[in-house]
């Protein structure tokens, strides 16, 4: 059998078919990536030119023929496997997010993955990550063997041969993209987009690089020109309320929409409402639009602190990394003589994640600070209730400077399997044990939770969820959790005295999928016992009350609130001084992102 196959080999047909054999194969191992998601319906994709590749194989072979040097080659040859990782990047990075943001960001996302798989390491993922690491070793040595087969074979050839051939190949690029670019009915036509006849990765890439670019600009020229810059100078509090935020998680405007669970929330909402005005709390609420939804509550968070529209990761960091020279919240309130406090209960220091005061808080409240020896309670761990009567009693308690309060509650976090219970005193929390037909359901597989934890990172309108359907079991154990945290607030506050400004919000709509509703809108909540720290609220299209109509339009962005905060502390607590700064409906944007539904 070998003798055939060598005879065949060496076949002068063969030997002719060869080059081009392996330049069709490798032209298909090029653009794979780029157009496997369509392989079920349109496998002839595989068979469509790369402008790229023919561009780089050309040059390859010119500098071969005319002894130019070899870092041209190369060059060439480099070139063609950043195109190639990029290609697979697009395609990797879509399916989990739906979307392919920057570079810029996705380089701080991968930081993120990574801690991710470490804090779920076993053998499984030490096996898929190695799999896949040996397939792309394979694949580059099956590219790197085709490319120099083709190459080679070509480059023995005498001109007369190859030349007509080289030029045949420009001109097919050449023509196949001035059609492209001129075919604006193709491009216009409904239904799947039809395939270009020459496929181009390098300006995908290069305008992938230009929007990291103004990206990274016009956040840094949001920074330095700052609408806020002099809010801590220009303006001295005579009155000091005690602030406090309430960051309800995936407190979103599904559960007020749902066809379901709408009437149980307002039923329930309308019982609080009830019980806070008994208790002198005047209340006003709107929806406010996150930048982010289904998770990364770190962004929507660091939009509100800032007033800067946070929709990627590398914003954020580039934010962070600049925040001494950055307005927010949190250092107007310093500066006005607040003892600035956050409580973060699943915050703790692990591989890849270091403790960091990123808002230079005075106080801190993590994970480890609070004692806990409970039993854990779905993702967050530690219940809500433990949380805020260790922090109240421990902490807020003994304060005698006004505060400021940051409470990024967990408790509703996904994936909602266990709910916690109120019980009268939240220090026998830490020493109740979770019922046996509980405990086996809280823990989900490595695999599914890498998977599931990977693809929360969806940006798009209508694909922001990883949860799948919104049906009536997730809406349900969503809503009971979400319950659960409004009627802690409840209590809590029924029994809180003094001046008080209080901001019950949500931070981003939960990771679920509805017909109904997938915008990303969150409900706020905004309390006093004096009515006029409501004001600057109402004038913005807030209602009074707590209850909220599913059709009731979007009043503000979460970029609003840092000046709205601000105005409304100026207006109501300064006696003397320049006038209260201007509401900023749009905050600062360095990107155009979306526009709100307002």
């Amino acid at each position: 059998m070998r003798p055939r196959l060598q005879t065949l080999a060496q076949h002068p047909g063969v030997r002719a078919c060869a080059p081009w054999l392996a330049l069709l194969l490798l032209n298909a191992l090029f653009v794979a990536p780029a157009v496997v998601t369509s392989l079920r319906t349109r496998p002839y994709l595989l068979l469509q030119p790369s402008g790229d590749l023919v561009v780089l194989m050309l040059v390859y072979m010119a500098a071969g023929r005319w002894r130019a040097t070899r870092w041209v080659q190369r060059l060439a040859v480099f070139t063609g496997v950043v195109l190639w990782t990029f290609m697979w990047d697009e395609l990797l990075v879509s399916t989990i997010f739906r979307e392919t943001p920057p570079l810029y960001d996705q380089t701080y996302l991968l930081r993120h993955l990574m801690v991710l798989a470490l804090d779920l390491w076993d053998w499984k993922i030490a096996l898929a990550l190695a799999s896949v690491g040996l397939a792309l070793g394979l694949i580059v040595i099956l590219g790197r063997w085709l490319f120099r087969r083709a190459t080679t074979e070509l480059a023995r050839r005498p001109k007369a041969q190859t030349l007509p051939v080289a030029i045949g190949l420009a001109a097919l690029v050449l023509v196949g993209t001035i059609i492209d670019q001129n075919d604006t009915p193709r491009r216009r036509r409904k239904g799947p987009p039809a395939p270009d006849a020459i496929h181009w990765t390098t300006p995908t890439l290069v305008e992938n690089l230009r929007a990291s670019v103004r990206m990274y600009r016009a956040l840094q020229r949001g920074i330095e020109d700052s609408p806020y810059a002099g809010y801590a100078e220009q303006y001295t509090l005579t009155r000091k309320p005690d602030v406090q935020l309430f960051l309800v998680e995936s407190y979103g405007r599904i559960l007020i929409s749902d066809p379901e669970e709408g009437p149980v929330w307002e039923a329930h909402i309308r019982d609080v409402q009830a019980r806070l005005t008994a208790a002198g709390w005047h209340t006003v609420s709107g929806f406010s639009q996150a930048p982010v939804s289904g998770g990364r509550s770190w962004l929507a968070e660091a939009t509100v602190l800032t007033g800067v529209w946070l929709q990627y990761e590398a914003m954020f960091q580039q934010l962070v990394a600049n925040i001494s020279k950055t307005p927010n919240l949190v250092a107007f309130l310093d500066a006005q003589g607040y003892e600035t406090i956050l409580l973060a209960p699943k915050d703790r220091p692990r591989p890849g994640v270091e403790d960091v005061n990123r808002y230079n808080y005075d106080q801190q409240i993590l994970a480890l600070d609070l004692e806990y020896t409970g039993p854990g309670y779905g993702w967050g761990i530690i219940p809500d209730q433990y949380s805020l009567g260790f922090a109240h009693d421990n902490v807020f308690e003994a304060t005698d400077a006004p505060l400021f309060t940051n409470f990024h509650m967990v408790s509703s976090h996904a994936p909602w399997r266990v709910v916690p219970e109120l019980v009268e005193d939240w220090r026998t929390l830490s020493s109740l044990a979770l019922p046996d037909d509980v405990e086996e359901h809280r823990f989900i597989s490595p695999k599914r939770e890498l998977w599931e934890r990977a693809r929360h990172y969806r940006r798009e309108w209508t694909r922001n969820a990883y949860m799948g359907d919104a049906d009536a079991l997730k809406m349900g154990a969503f809503a009971a959790t979400i319950h659960y945290d409004l009627e802690l607030l409840a209590t809590y506050l029924e029994a809180l005295r003094g001046d008080k400004l209080v901001i019950i919000m949500g931070d981003h709509q939960p990771p679920l999928l509805s017909s109904d509703d997938n915008s990303y809108d969150v409900p706020i909540h905004v309390l006093s016992r004096d009515p006029a720290l409501l004001q600057e609220f109402r004038e913005v299209g807030f209602v009074d009350g707590f209850v909220l109509g599913a059709e009731d339009r979007t009043t503000l962005g979460h970029e609003s609130m840092f000046s709205l905060m601000v105005r409304t502390l100026v207006r109501c607590c300064t006696t003397s001084g320049p006038p209260a700064p201007s509401y900023l409906p749009d905050g600062v944007r360095p990107d155009s992102g979306r526009t709100a539904k307002r």
